[in-house]
């Protein structure tokens, strides 16, 4: 199943190319940040202070659950506006002028660079798991005694792949745009459902954790 990060890169890909890479650019620096954190004694930190994690599960849920509703309703009213106005391509929704000089446009507009890149990162963030990978996982590849150079080439590794792989989905999805920009509304709704149902299931662990405590 997909995560949310790739969720997402497929939502804003079928929108444009900038926006879905921004967001992989903020989705990488939210995987910059989990093992630097881990680095720091985040993990150990969590392990002393159990209620953190819960803190993060329930917070992470709550934002998916809200940023899926806020899709499908995006999603929704798109949907609802192309039964009334005729089709309009991505590479003409900016730019066909209606009879009131205004635009005519089923298509949703893009986000800004800023925007694309906080998204992405809020994404990625919300995503606790991240952290339970870094903390278990990934920690047993770092050795205790690691120097701080083998640390840093460590991370600076994991981000080039990080990009590679990520930047490339994105514009991978972006790639066929003009292809699926018609289903547009059906992927921003069936996004949202995957945000609520990913967000629904961190929000019943946090749950789980916090009547557990």
């Amino acid at each position: 199943m997909p995560g949310p990060d790739t969720v997402q890169l497929i939502r804003l890909g079928a929108r444009s190319r900038r926006s879905a890479v921004f967001a992989a650019l903020g989705i990488c620096t939210g995987n910059v940040l989990w093992p630097v954190v881990t680095m720091l004694g985040l993990a150990a930190l969590i392990a002393a202070f159990p209620w953190i994690l819960t803190v993060l599960y329930l917070f992470g849920g709550c934002f998916l659950i809200y940023m899926g509703q806020g899709a499908f309703r995006s999603g929704y009213a798109d949907w609802r506006a192309r039964a009334v106005l005729p089709a309009v391509s991505l590479s003409d929704a900016t730019r066909a002028p209606t009879a009131a000089g205004g635009v005519q446009a089923t298509a949703r507009a893009p986000l800004g660079d800023f925007a694309s890149w906080r998204l992405g990162l809020a994404t990625n963030l919300s995503n606790p798991k991240a952290l339970l990978f870094f903390g278990s996982v990934f920690a047993q590849f770092i050795p205790v005694e690691a120097s701080l150079t083998d640390r840093l080439l460590v991370l600076v590794l994991m981000t080039v792949v990080g990009l590679a792989w990520f930047c490339g989905f994105a514009l991978a999805v972006a790639a066929g745009a003009e292809k699926i920009q018609r289903i547009n509304p059906f992927i921003e709704m069936v996004a949202g459902v995957l945000f609520v149902v990913l967000g629904a299931f961190l929000a019943f662990e946090g749950v789980q954790m916090l009547v557990g405590s």
